[in-house]
C-alpha cells in the first residue's frame, strides 16, 4: 500500500508537466541578465522588487478586482495595455514610516501606496535624491537606502508601464484621405510602429501641411496635426527599454536581445525582427480587444517565427517548463508535506502510532518526491547542477537530508527518520525562501563557477557532504536526548549509536572527497591547489571534525556519549563553512556573499 501512495504522488507531481501544453503569453522569451527566460519568470521577478510578492493580494487591488487576487502577468498586460491607468494598483510597500512622512503620505497600516502617491511624494525629494545618489553604498543610511528603493520602483513601475507602447494601436484614423494614404480604412487605429513605416505615404500631406498658413488648415491638416502630436506623445516613452524580447537578427548566443523600443530608435529592424514585431503587435491589438481565438493563433504564429527563425537559439521548452515550474511551487507542496510529516509524527506519539506512524511517513516521501522533482527541474532547464549559489545549495542539502532520513526510517521504522528529514527539510525550505525573494533563483553562474564538470563533481559532492553531516548532527542530538529520557535501554540506544557512525563515515567520505576534487578544481583555475582561502579552510574544518571525532571513537577515548557529543557539534562548524566565510566577503570563494 506504501509502494503504491508513493507512485501515486510522485505521478501526480509530475503529471502536468508531461502533458504538452500550447505556447502562451507567459511563455514569451525574455533575455535578462545573461539569460532567456519566459516573459512569466520576468514579471514575477519585477513585481516582487516593487511589491515584495509574486502576486497580488486583494488588499493591494481595486475594489471591483479585491475580491481575489492577481497574477504577476495579468498585471503587467493591464498596466501595459493602461499606463496611465496604473495608481489603482497600491502595490509600493513602504514600512518605514520616516520615509512615508518624508514623502508626505499618510501611515498605511498595511504599507502600501499606488503610483501617484508615491509620485507626488518624491518631486519634492528630487534633490535630496540626486545628492544621495552619488554617495558610496558604505555611507548611506539606512533611510538613503529606502528612499532611493522606492525612487527606483517608481521608476521600473513607469519603464514597465511603457515599455509596450509603440505596438499598442493608439493612434485612430478618422480622415478618408489619411486612411487612404495608409491603406487603412477609416476608423481603424493604428500603433505608433505602424505609423512609422508608413511615414513617406504621409509625407505629401505633411509638406502640403507644413506650406499652408494656419488660417487656411482643412479638417485634414488638423487631424494630421492630431496624428503627429501623439506620436510625439508616444515618443516620450522610448525610455521604456526594459523588455528585451526581440532576439537580434544573426541569431547568436553572445549577442544582446532588444526592446521594442530599441528597435524603434535604431531605424534597423532585419526580416525576421519585423515579422516577429508585426506578430506581437497584432497579438496585442487583439487581447485589448478580447478576442481569445485570434490571439492564441497568433502566439501560435509567434512560437513558429521563434522556432524557425531563431533555431538552435531558444529552447522553447524549457520556457514553458519554467513558466510551469512558477505556477506549480513544487517547494511550497514540498513545505507542506514535510510539516504535515512532523504534526502526523507528534500525532503518533500519543494515539494509533502504528498507523499515523505509516502515514507521516508516506507524507514525508510525499515531500521528497516534489523536492526532487522541483530540482529536477532546475537541472533541464539552467543544463546544470542545481549548486551554483548559496539558495540552490540550501534546497540541494535540504534534500540531500530527506534522503537520508528516509533510508534511516525505512530501516528502522519508528520515526525517528520521519522526524530529522521533516526538520531538515521543512527548515531549510524556509531558509531557502528568504534567499529566493531576492530575485531570480535561476541566474547564470559566476566565472568562476563556470563549468558543468566540476560543478557536477566537486561542488555536488562537498554539498552532499554538508547535508550528510547536518544529518549525522541531528542524529547525534536526538541520541542525546534519547540517553537522558530512556538511559537504560542499552540496546536501543547503541543500534542509534550504530546509524550515527555510519552516517558520520557517509559524511567524511563525501567531505574529504570534495575537498580533494575541489583543489584539483582551483589547480586548474587558478595555477595552486592549495591557498588557505576561507572557503577551503571551512571544507577542511568539517573534514578534521569528522576525522577527529572517528579516530576517538575507535580508539576508544571516547565512550558513546562523548562520541554522540563531539558529532553534534558539526552542524556549527557545518554553518560555519557553508554560510560564515560568505558573509566575510573575503578570498576567492566570496562569489556566494
Amino acid at each position: 500500500m506504501k509502494f503504491y501512495s508513493l507512485i501515486f504522488l510522485f505521478i501526480l507531481s509530475m503529471g502536468g508537466i508531461l502533458l504538452p501544453r500550447d505556447f502562451d503569453s507567459r511563455d514569451i522569451p525574455i533575455h535578462e541578465n545573461g539569460r532567456i527566460k519566459p516573459l512569466d519568470t520576468f514579471v514575477r521577478n519585477q513585481l516582487l522588487l516593487i511589491y515584495g510578492k509574486r502576486s497580488i493580494e486583494p488588499k493591494a487591488l481595486p475594489e471591483e478586482l479585491n475580491s481575489k487576487g492577481l497574477s504577476a502577468i495579468d498585471w503587467f498586460f493591464d498596466i501595459s495595455f493602461n499606463p496611465d491607468e496604473g495608481d489603482k494598483y497600491r502595490i509600493f510597500n513602504i514600512s518605514n514610516p520616516e520615509v512615508v512622512a518624508s514623502l508626505g503620505l499618510y501611515w498605511n497600516p498595511s504599507h502600501l501606496y499606488n503610483r501617484k502617491e508615491i509620485l507626488s511624494g518624491l518631486k519634492n525629494q528630487i534633490d535630496y535624491i540626486t545628492t544621495i545618489q552619488g554617495k558610496p553604498e558604505a555611507e548611506l543610511t539606512q533611510f538613503d537606502t529606502q528612499m532611493l528603493k522606492v525612487y527606483s520602483n517608481v521608476i521600473q513601475y513607469q519603464t514597465l508601464s511603457y515599455s509596450l507602447s509603440c505596438l499598442l494601436p493608439l493612434i485612430q484614423i478618422h480622415n478618408e484621405t489619411i486612411a487612404q494614404s495608409l491603406s487603412v480604412n477609416p476608423g481603424d487605429k493604428l500603433s505608433y510602429y505602424q505609423l512609422m513605416r508608413k511615414a513617406n505615404k504621409l509625407s505629401p500631406l505633411m509638406e502640403r501641411l507644413i506650406n499652408r498658413d494656419k488660417n487656411e488648415w482643412s479638417e485634414l491638416d488638423y487631424e494630421l496635426q492630431h496624428i503627429m502630436g501623439i506620436l510625439n506623445e508616444i515618443d516620450q516613452d522610448k525610455f521604456a527599454r526594459i523588455l528585451k524580447i526581440i532576439p537580434s537578427e544573426s541569431g547568436k548566443q553572445n549577442e544582446e536581445w532588444q526592446s521594442p523600443w530599441e528597435l524603434m530608435e535604431s531605424r534597423m529592424i532585419g526580416p525576421n525582427q519585423e515579422k516577429l514585431l508585426l506578430t506581437l503587435e497584432s497579438f496585442l491589438k487583439f487581447r485589448i480587444d478580447n478576442d481569445s481565438i485570434k490571439s492564441d493563433s497568433l502566439l501560435a504564429e509567434y512560437e513558429k517565427l521563434l522556432s524557425l527563425q531563431f533555431k538552435g537559439l531558444i529552447n522553447l521548452d524549457n520556457v514553458k517548463l519554467e513558466t510551469w515550474k512558477n505556477k506549480a511551487n513544487l517547494f511550497y507542496k514540498s513545505i507542506t508535506f514535510y510539516i504535515s510529516a512532523f504534526l502526523l509524527l507528534v500525532i503518533s506519539w500519543m494515539t494509533t502510532p502504528r498507523l499515523l506512524r505509516r502515514i507521516s511517513f508516506a507524507c514525508l516521501l510525499g515531500g521528497l518526491a516534489f523536492h526532487f522533482y522541483g530540482i529536477l527541474l532546475r537541472i533541464i532547464i539552467m543544463q546544470r547542477p542545481p549548486v551554483s549559489t548559496l539558495y540552490e545549495s540550501i534546497i540541494f542539502v535540504g534534500l540531500i537530508g530527506v534522503i537520508c532520513a528516509s533510508l534511516l526510517e525505512y530501516n528502522r521504522k519508528d520515526g525517528m527518520g520521519i522526524f530529522i528529514g521533516a526538520i531538515v527539510g521543512g527548515v531549510l525550505h524556509f531558509v531557502g525562501l528568504g534567499y529566493a525573494n531576492d530575485g531570480d533563483t535561476l541566474g547564470m553562474l559566476v566565472a568562476v563557477l563556470n563549468s558543468n564538470f566540476w560543478l557536477a563533481t566537486h561542488v555536488t559532492t562537498i554539498t552532499i557532504g554538508y547535508g550528510a553531516s547536518l544529518f549525522a548532527g541531528l542524529l547525534g542530538h536526538i541520541y542525546l536526548l534519547q540517553s537522558i529520557r530512556i538511559p537504560f535501554d542499552k540496546k536501543y540506544l547503541k543500534s542509534v549509536n550504530a546509524n550515527l557512525f555510519g552516517a558520520t563515515l557517509f559524511a567524511l567520505f563525501f567531505t574529504l572527497f570534495g575537498t580533494i576534487l575541489g583543489g584539483i578544481w582551483a589547480d586548474q583555475s587558478w595555477g595552486r591547489f592549495w591557498g588557505w582561502d576561507p572557503k577551503e579552510n571551512g571544507a577542511l574544518l568539517i573534514v578534521m571534525w569528522h576525522l577527529m571525532v572517528l579516530h576517538m571513537r575507535v580508539s576508544k577515548m571516547v565512550k558513546d556519549i562523548g562520541f554522540c557529543v563531539m558529532i553534534s557539534f558539526v552542524n556549527i562548524i557545518v554553518a560555519l563553512a557553508w554560510f560564515g566565510v560568505n558573509l566575510l566577503n573575503v578570498g576567492l570563494h566570496s562569489y556566494g556573499f
